[in-house]
């Protein structure tokens, strides 16, 4: 397969070439999330694929528009809302929480005044976006989650108090599957950030084409740390404690582990809410939010990750492995990652193996390894390069070959 750069190139020879494929794409993302100043997984995800974009040989010039310059405030009564809002609405809940006409007159005026080679919908929450643009413009859909099944995942995890919400939150999911699929294959193009999210995908939605590019990163990894554990065990769990699958994970930890476990140990929780996001066991220490990722793993022997999402990749894990972080977790947070077997990485699902585990010689061990460079490269920018950009490439190259048939 030619690369992106041979593809831009052979094109740019023919007659007409410069109306076909530009030598720096010009790109319109719209956004679940502000990567300039959000710190939660998707916005990593995002910065990622930017960075990727903006590389050459394509150096596409890509505008971001945020559907909104910070997280939405109030967000449980905004989700109660949304989910109000959609029954008298065409979108899903989640759709319409981040609905707004403000929104889409911005994109409507950016579309009236720049001229853009292709579209990312950095969400499959903004599929219904794609009314705003002509047919003749391609797009590409980058899916964080396959959302119905995330959506289903936390109906499941609801406790007592919620339960006779489940009825109107399954039928609100099924709407949510409809849209999802449907928006999927009018957009034709997806990135996803695992090969068994593409291939689940695939059974629904006939046709697609897709890309896979897991959680990236283009800083110099902290490796090398030649740490050995102190007295206690330091524990790290990095995260948004406002989402909550971390704040299921914690509470797993924190009732089912942690109560048993006789070493000292202790866990370290950095993130947004984490200051807050356990206050009934001293053992549990929230730091906030780190700017600068090294005093995270400074400050912890190992990484824990205690997932039980059915949908996504862990990015946190991803980043920890970028950096050779050794990381205990459960197999759910390894789901999707390119991963294969190191002793820097620990998976086990039940209370009581996690329990043994941290009561063993094996923890300090575990403290005292790196994740191979092997696997930790994985997670870089630079091995997935040519494939996201060739992916670019082949979808502008395909609409604009549709157009000049035309």
């Amino acid at each position: 397969m030619d690369s992106a750069g041979e593809v831009l190139n052979r094109l740019n020879e023919k007659p007409g070439a410069c109306a076909m494929i530009p030598n720096s794409a010009r790109i319109l993302m719209l956004s679940i999330v502000n990567p300039e100043t959000e710190r939660n997984g998707a916005a990593t995800v995002t910065r990622g694929l930017l960075k990727l974009l903006e590389k050459p040989p394509l150096r596409a010039q890509v505008d971001c528009i945020p559907v909104r310059p910070d997280p939405r405030k109030y967000h449980r009564l905004a989700q109660v809302g949304s989910l109000i809002g959609s029954l008298a609405s065409d979108l899903p809940a989640k759709a319409v929480f981040l609905h707004s006409r403000q929104f889409e007159n911005k994109v409507q005026a950016r579309l009236r005044t720049q001229r853009y080679d292709l579209v990312i919908l950095n969400g499959s929450d903004l599929l219904g976006m794609s009314k705003c643009f002509p047919s003749s413009m391609p797009q590409i859909v980058v899916a964080h989650n396959i959302e119905h099944v995330l959506f289903n995942s936390q109906i499941q995890n609801l406790g007592w108090p919620h339960r006779s919400l489940k009825a109107l939150l399954r039928r609100d999911c099924k709407r949510l599957e409809d849209f999802e699929w449907n928006g999927m294959r009018r957009s034709e193009n997806v990135i996803f950030l695992s090969h068994q999210e593409a291939a689940y995908t695939a059974r629904f939605c006939e046709g697609l084409r897709s890309a896979t590019i897991p959680p990236l990163f283009d800083y110099k990894p902290c490796r090398q740390r030649n740490r050995k554990a102190g007295a206690t065990l330091q524990l790290g769990y990095l995260g948004n404690f406002g989402w909550w699958p971390n704040q299921l994970g914690l509470r797993w930890f924190a009732t089912q582990v942690l109560p048993h476990v006789k070493s000292p140990i202790r866990l370290n929780l950095f993130g947004h809410g984490s200051a807050r996001a356990w206050k009934g066991d001293p053992r549990i220490v929230g730091h906030g939010v780190f700017e600068e990722m090294e005093r995270v793993w400074d400050n912890c022997d190992f990484l824990i990750c205690p997932s039980f999402s059915s949908a996504g990749v862990c990015v946190k894990m991803a980043e920890a492995i970028y950096n050779g972080i050794p990381v205990l977790a459960t197999r759910d947070a390894a789901r999707g990652l390119p991963l294969s077997s190191d002793p820097a990485l620990i998976l086990l699902d039940k209370p009581e193996e996690w329990v043994g585990f941290l009561d063993s010689i094996a923890a300090r061990d575990l403290a005292g390894r790196e994740v191979s460079e092997k696997i930790a490269d994985r997670f870089s920018i630079d091995a997935h390069k040519d494939a996201l950009q060739q992916f670019v490439t082949d979808v502008i190259a395909r609409a604009a070959s549709r157009g000049v048939a035309e």
